[in-house]
C-alpha cells in the first residue's frame, strides 16, 4: 500500500506547524525588540550583533535620505542651468595672448593656426571661443553669469538643458563684482530662486552645477560643503567677500550656480585656488546678496550704481588695535576723498584720518576689506551707520553715501628737494628692535626711497622677533615722521620724543612708505619697554 508523501501523519504535521510558529514568533520578537529599543533609545541594552545591525540600518537610511535630497535638488535645478559659449574676434595686431592674457584659462588659439602663419593671414581677425555657465533667474530669459565669461564677446550662444541652442545678448556687465546678465528670447524658462546670505552657514551642504572643462560635460553636478565665509582674495577696490566651498569646480563652471538643499542660489561660482589650473579642493562663489542686488540693477538699467563712502583705508596693525582696544577687523582711515559729484561723504559725517572703523550697520568687521562688500550693496543716498574708534573711544556716525567716482586712482604730492646732510652712523634703538638713520641722500638712495627728501628718520633695520616688525608692521625703508603725535624731523627729535614716553606705555608712531613714485602714510603703535 503506497502512501502519498504529501499526506503525512497528523502528529508530524502538527509538530512542523508548531515549529514554524515558534520560529516566526522568535524572529518577530527580535524585530519587535529591536524596533522598540531603537524607539526608546535602549539599543545599548540589546545584544551586540542586533544593536550593530540597528545602527547600520539607521546609517544607511540617513545616507539614502541625503542622497534623495541631492537627487531632488539636481532634478529641480538642472533644467535652469545653461552652458554659455562666448566667441571673441581678436585682431592679431592686438592679440593679448602674446603678452599673457588672464583669459588664457578659457581661450585657445584655433586648431591648426600657427603663430608663423603668412603675413596676410596674420592681419585678419580670428575667432577665439570660451566656455562658461549661467542660470536662469527670470522666466522671460534673463541669465546671470560671470563678467569674465562674456567680457568682450562678439557672439554668445546658450545651450539649454533640453538641447536647444539660443543666441544671447548682453544686458549689462559689472567688472567690480565679476557679474553679468545676458538674455535669450522666449518665455516660460525654468528658473532658480535666490536664497538668503544670512542663512548660509559653514558646514552646510551645497551643489555646484555647470559645464567644467568641456562642452560635452554640460550640467555636471558636484557636491560639497560650505568651507568658510567671508574669504577676501582681492584688494580694497573690488568685491571679494567670497563663499569658500569644496564642491568640485573647474574652468567652465564659472558663472554657474551654487545651490543649497532647498534648490536656492546661495552663490555664483567664480574662482578656484589652484596650482595646476584645475580643481584642488578649494573654490569660491560670489554671495547671493551681491548677486541679487547686481543682477536686479543690471536688468533695470544695464549698469550698477554703488554707494561711495569717500575714504581710503587699510587694515589697522595689531599694535595699533591693541593701543585703541579695537577688534581684529578694524580698518584705519588713511584719508577722506570726494565722490563722483565732489561731495566728501565721510568728511561731512565727521570721520577723520586715523579713525578706526570697527563695524558697519552694527556688523563687526572680521576683515577690514569687508567694508567694500558692505558698502557696495548700498546705493548713493543710502545712509550707513559706522562704528569708529578714535583714540580708544568708540562712537557711531551716520554717513549719507555718495556716488562712486569712475576713477579712484590718485597720485602723491611731489616731495621737496633734500638739503645736503653729512653721512652718519645709524643709531640702534635696541629696546624697540629698530635701527634708524637721518634721511641723507645716500640713505634715501640705498633704501630705494622714491623721493628727493623726507622729514623723519629712516628705518634701516628691524629685528624679526620684535614688536616693531611682528605687530607694528614696520620694515626697512619706512620713514618715521611722528612719535606720540609729535613731529620727528631727525634722529634727535625721535630720541627726545621717545624719552618723554614713560616706560611700559604704548605710544603712537606714524610711518611713511614709498614705492613706485608714490608715498602713503600709516599709523601704528609701539610699547616702550619697562
Amino acid at each position: 500500500m503506497h502512501t502519498d508523501p504529501i499526506n503525512e501523519p497528523r502528529p508530524a504535521r502538527r509538530k512542523l506547524a508548531t515549529g514554524l510558529l515558534v520560529a516566526a514568533a522568535f524572529l518577530g520578537g527580535i524585530f519587535f525588540v529591536a524596533s522598540a529599543a531603537n524607539l526608546l533609545g535602549l539599543t545599548d541594552l540589546l545584544p551586540g550583533s542586533i544593536a550593530q545591525r540597528v545602527e547600520q540600518t539607521e546609517a544607511i537610511a540617513t545616507a539614502e535620505d541625503l542622497g534623495r535630497a541631492f537627487t531632488q535638488v539636481a532634478e529641480r535645478v538642472n533644467p535652469a542651468v545653461v552652458q554659455i559659449r562666448a566667441t571673441q574676434l581678436i585682431d592679431r595686431s592686438d592679440d593679448p595672448m602674446a603678452g599673457g592674457n588672464p583669459l588664457d584659462f578659457f581661450f585657445q588659439r584655433p586648431p591648426g593656426m600657427s603663430p608663423d602663419a603668412a603675413p596676410d593671414v596674420e592681419r585678419e581677425p580670428f575667432a577665439r571661443s570660451g566656455l562658461g555657465s549661467g542660470a536662469f533667474i527670470r522666466d522671460d530669459g534673463y541669465i546671470v553669469t560671470n563678467n569674465h565669461v562674456v567680457e568682450n564677446a562678439s557672439e554668445l550662444v546658450v545651450h539649454l538643458f533640453d538641447g536647444r541652442e539660443l543666441r544671447a545678448e548682453i544686458v549689462g556687465t559689472d567688472p567690480f563684482s565679476d557679474l553679468a546678465v545676458i538674455k535669450v528670447e522666449g518665455d516660460d524658462f525654468p528658473t532658480i530662486p535666490f536664497g538668503e546670505s544670512d542663512e548660509v552657514r559653514v558646514g552646510q551642504w551645497v551643489l555646484a552645477i555647470g559645464s567644467p572643462l568641456d562642452e560635452n560635460l554640460s550640467n555636471t553636478v558636484t557636491s560639497g560643503i560650505i568651507s568658510s565665509l567671508g574669504r577676501y582674495q582681492g584688494g580694497n577696490n573690488s568685491i571679494s567677500n567670497y563663499i569658500q566651498t569644496d564642491a568640485a569646480v573647474n574652468p567652465g563652471n564659472s558663472g554657474g550656480p551654487l545651490v543649497n538643499l532647498r534648490g536656492e542660489i546661495v552663490g555664483i561660482n567664480s574662482a578656484i585656488a589652484t596650482r595646476t589650473g584645475t580643481f584642488n579642493g578649494i573654490s569660491f562663489a560670489i554671495p547671493v546678496d551681491i548677486v541679487r542686488n547686481t543682477a536686479e540693477q543690471l536688468i533695470e538699467s544695464g549698469e550698477v550704481e554703488r554707494g561711495f563712502l569717500g575714504i581710503s583705508f587699510e587694515a589697522a596693525t595689531p599694535s595699533l588695535r591693541r593701543a585703541y582696544g579695537a577688534g581684529p577687523g578694524a580698518a584705519r582711515v588713511a584719508n577722506t576723498s570726494p565722490d563722483g559729484q565732489g561731495r566728501e561723504p565721510a568728511k561731512e559725517a565727521g570721520i577723520r584720518t586715523d579713525d578706526l572703523i570697527t563695524a558697519v550697520d552694527g556688523v563687526a568687521l572680521i576683515d577690514s576689506r569687508q567694508i567694500v562688500s558692505l558698502i557696495a550693496n548700498k546705493r548713493p543716498g543710502d545712509r550707513v551707520d559706522l562704528t569708529i574708534n578714535r583714540g580708544g573711544k568708540e562712537e557711531t556716525v551716520t554717513v549719507r553715501l555718495g556716488v562712486r567716482p569712475e576713477n579712484l586712482g590718485g597720485t602723491a604730492p611731489e616731495a621737496p628737494s633734500a638739503p645736503a646732510m653729512p653721512e652718519e652712523e645709524p643709531a640702534s634703538m635696541e629696546a624697540l628692535g629698530l635701527t634708524i638713520q637721518n634721511p641723507t641722500r645716500a640713505v634715501l638712495q640705498r633704501y630705494r626711497i622714491d623721493a628727493d627728501a623726507v622729514e623723519g628718520v629712516v628705518v634701516t633695520d628691524v629685528e624679526r622677533n620684535s614688536e616693531a616688525f611682528r605687530d607694528a608692521g614696520i620694515v626697512r625703508g619706512m620713514v618715521i615722521t611722528e612719535v606720540n603725535r609729535k613731529p620727528v624731523a631727525n634722529r634727535e627729535d625721535f630720541e627726545a620724543a621717545l624719552a618723554s614716553v614713560p616706560p611700559g606705555e604704548t605710544f603712537l608712531v606714524r610711518v611713511q612708505r614709498f614705492g613706485g613714485g608714490q608715498s602713503a602714510s600709516t599709523l601704528t603703535a609701539l610699547t616702550k619697554p619697562g
